[in-house]
């Protein structure tokens, strides 16, 4: 994949849930145009081998590194703080997110509890204290959505609930925080390559492959440079949008009408206009 060239040189970021997948994905493009990152994780496992990994490409000065929950405003503080130790923070990336399936039949209340704490208030925690830090000088925030907010899905409904409500709370944001400069914007991934995806059924890989009209999942990076475009300056009159980046998985849907039309206009007619 071609980059675009961006140079965030002497800018300051923080990404949540940068231990790995998107987050890692994510904090590493950010470095690699110039921007000191600090990388928020909740399991030092995670964080710490991950920032050491960064600190080797771009050097101990430009690699940050916070163990913290960002559904504990205590520890969201402390990462913004850390992000923004030379006393401004220009871009913050809200990724951290989980899922828990399950019939709604079954499922407890403490898994509605986990995903939307984790979900809604750990995003909303991090656009406040993201926020305040940018409100002198103005900033981006970027939240991390997905395709299961505007598409239902069996089995998942915390987690597109959840989602659903990150799209709306970034739309809230960003009327909010317009008077200080600071644009708050979110991506919709699709099917993305992490480890995470890596493990799902391969019957799941498959309806999410058929119902991908570029035919497949897309790496990281994809994102990522998602992410670089929101923090660019091309994207200085963008707030409250949602970018989907899904390769049409987000357009999915509805009946197929190919088989009327080869039986009005004959396949031999359709067929050179559908197919290569």
């Amino acid at each position: 994949m071609t980059s675009i060239h961006h140079d965030f040189s002497g800018s300051n970021a923080l990404v949540t849930g940068a231990g790995s997948g998107i987050g890692f994905c994510v904090a590493r493009e950010l470095a690699r145009v110039g921007a000191t990152v600090t990388l928020m994780g909740h399991l030092p496992e995670q964080i710490e081998p991950a920032a050491a990994s960064l600190r080797e490409l771009f050097g101990a000065e430009r690699v940050r590194a916070v163990v913290g929950d960002v559904t504990v405003e205590a520890d969201l503080a402390r990462a913004v703080a850390e992000a923004g130790q030379d006393g401004v923070l220009d871009f913050a990336v809200a990724n951290a997110g989980s899922a828990v399936p399950g019939p709604i039949l079954m499922l407890a209340k403490e898994a509605w509890d986990y995903t939307n704490t984790l979900n809604i208030t750990g995003t909303a925690l991090t656009i406040k204290h993201a926020g305040l830090a940018m409100r002198a000088k103005g900033g981006r925030i970027i939240t991390i959505s997905s395709a299961a907010a505007i598409q239902p899905e069996k089995f998942m409904a915390p987690y597109s609930a959840s989602k659903a409500a990150v799209e709306m709370l970034t739309k809230c944001a960003a009327l909010e925080l317009a008077p200080f400069g600071v644009t708050v914007n979110c991506i919709s991934p699709g099917w993305i390559k992490t480890d995470s995806a890596a493990i799902l059924p391969a019957s799941i890989l498959q309806q999410m492959r058929e119902r991908t009209a570029l035919g497949d999942g897309a790496e990281p990076e994809v994102i990522a440079q998602g992410v670089l475009h929101l923090c660019s300056a091309h994207a200085g009159f963008v707030t409250g949008a949602v970018m989907q980046i899904g390769g049409g998985l987000h357009v999915f849907g509805g009946e197929d009408f190919e088989a009327l039309c080869s039986m009005m206009y004959g396949e031999d007619v359709i067929g050179k206009f559908v197919r290569k």
